[in-house]
Formats: C-alpha cells, sequence, structure tokens
C-alpha cells in the first residue's frame, strides 16, 4: 500500500502583498517625483500610484512598490509618522496588490463589425443617472442623540479599539469601537465611545475634543442614535396615501 502524500499547508488568504506599501494622509502640495525621493531611503522604488480621494480635496493616498520586498517594513518602521510637506504621513502594509492603472485604450472591432466612418466619435459609456443626469442628493433621517454614547470622527485608519482605549484614558467610558469596512475589515476613519451616564459623556467630550491622533484632529460630539429606514415596499402605501385628495365635505 503506498503511503499517502504529506499535505501542502496552503497560503494565507490575507497574505499582504510582498514589497507593497500604503503611504496616507499626503498633502495635495506633495507630486510623484517629492514622494519617490521621500521612500527611496528605505529602499530602492519600483513604482508609485497617487490617488486623490472623492469627499477630501486637501489629502491624497498612494500606493508604493519596492524592488526588494525587505524594504517595505523597513519603509514602515523608518517614515510612518514621519512630516512631509507639512504634515505627518501614515507608511503601513498595503491590504491590496499594487493597483492598476488605467488607460484610455482604444476598442478593438469586434470580428465582422463595419469599419467606423472617419468623422465618427467613439461612444462614451458611463454611469447615467435617471434625474436629468445627476446624482441624486442623499437623505439623512433626523434621529435624536443618544444619551451616553459619542462620535469620534477624523480617525487615522490605523488606529483600532486599543488605539481607542488609550485615547480616552482617564475617562469613565464602557465600550470604545472603530467602525471598520465589511469587505477588507479596514477603518472608516470614525468610531462610537459608550459610556455609563450623560454626564461622563461630557466630560470625555471636554478632555479629547479637538486633540491630536498621529497627526490628525479628532472631533469627539454626542452621536446619534440609529433609526431604521422604512422599507420600499412600507414606504410606497403611505406616499400613496399622502398623495390621495381628501374627501369632500358633505
Amino acid at each position: 500500500m503506498a503511503a499517502a502524500a504529506p499535505a501542502t499547508p496552503a497560503a494565507p488568504a490575507t497574505a499582504p502583498p510582498a514589497g507593497v506599501v500604503f503611504i496616507g494622509k499626503i498633502p495635495s502640495s506633495v507630486t510623484k517625483p517629492t514622494l519617490t525621493e521621500f521612500l527611496t531611503p528605505a529602499g530602492a522604488v519600483k513604482r508609485v500610484v497617487i490617488k486623490k480621494p472623492r469627499r477630501v480635496e486637501s489629502v491624497l493616498y498612494a500606493f508604493a512598490e519596492f524592488e526588494d520586498a525587505a524594504s517595505a517594513p523597513k519603509a514602515i518602521e523608518m517614515l510612518n509618522g514621519k512630516e512631509l510637506g507639512g504634515a505627518a504621513i501614515v507608511v503601513e502594509a498595503a491590504r491590496n496588490q499594487f493597483p492598476k492603472r488605467h488607460f484610455n485604450r482604444k476598442r478593438k472591432p469586434a470580428a465582422g463589425a463595419p469599419a467606423a466612418a472617419p468623422g465618427d466619435k467613439p461612444r462614451r459609456r458611463g454611469r447615467r443617472f435617471r434625474n436629468g443626469g445627476q446624482r441624486r442628493p442623499r437623505r439623512f433621517v433626523d434621529a435624536p442623540i443618544s444619551k451616553d454614547v459619542a462620535y469620534v470622527g477624523n480617525l487615522p485608519y490605523i488606529v483600532d479599539e486599543e488605539h481607542m482605549k488609550d485615547i480616552f484614558e482617564g475617562c469613565k467610558f464602557v465600550e470604545a469601537r472603530v467602525v471598520r469596512r465589511a469587505r477588507d475589515n479596514r477603518s472608516k476613519g470614525f468610531g462610537f465611545v459608550t459610556f455609563a451616564s450623560e454626564e461622563d459623556r461630557a466630560e470625555a467630550i471636554k478632555l479629547v475634543d479637538g486633540s491630536v491622533v498621529e497627526g490628525r484632529k479628532i472631533h469627539v460630539s454626542p452621536a446619534r442614535e440609529r433609526v431604521e429606514r422604512p422599507k420600499k415596499e412600507e414606504a410606497a402605501p403611505a406616499a400613496a396615501a399622502a398623495a390621495a385628495p381628501a374627501p369632500a365635505a358633505n
């Protein structure tokens, strides 16, 4: 009877990419050559991609890949928290692979398709909206103020629950949590802290609000209670009833 072959250990599914680092909180005045020169002391840089968030105009983020994979942890140790362009930037291990650059490449015509005329313009393909080509404004629910929960905003992405507890050290809190994305467990940049009473929350807001954490000024304020939005099936009959004309008086 032949001996069974030894099982090969499976590679971890969430292994970070080798040689790639994430750089956050980059001022908008920083250029690609400047960022490359900033990362060079840790090792030879293979490529750098700088991106701009949709909702924050004054801050950029980037991904950098080193020629030697051992330079990535060295860059995190040397450059995390260092000042660049007048702000302390964040350098941490990238959770995703190096992003691919997108170029405006001409699509090849399908086999058998008629050739385009010289004066024809290529068809633009993009997202369409029903209300005249504009994005609909987001509707917010006016929820009541919570009695014992505080909202903590503008948190650095490297702050976790243990760091949150250190921030509120000396305050009488019950629980501190950071809100994370479900797809990759990455911080969303804000969190909530639960206190035993409203008085304890007011004292913590006076003590912590406006303090600087990892180069960012955090904001602490009373949180609003979570309100469930009505579903479309429930909202449709209510809207129809409101739009119906009132019965005439006899």
